[in-house]
């Protein structure tokens, strides 16, 4: 049996880049709010942004709200 023990979070045992955790934020708001209304989007990718700690330029956010809004809703996303 093992001594090892989880002494820190998980998610701070890997090395992940800002860019990557942004890129997961988006990819996860994609699957959620596909072809909602463009304020909710923007609204909603500000709030995780902020939540954790990323500075992310208001023009780019609006750019992906406008392009996550515009995407076909699935089955996750369903208004």
């Amino acid at each position: 049996m093992s001594n090892d023990t989880q002494d820190e979070p998980v998610q701070d045992q890997h090395s992940t880049t800002e860019n990557d955790k942004v890129a997961g934020i988006l990819l996860q708001q994609e699957a959620d709010l596909a072809g909602h209304d463009e304020a909710q989007v923007l609204a909603a990718l500000r709030q995780r942004f902020a939540d954790g700690g990323h500075e992310v330029a208001d023009d780019v956010v609006a750019e992906h709200a406008r392009r996550i809004a515009g995407m076909e809703a699935n089955r996750f996303s369903q208004k």
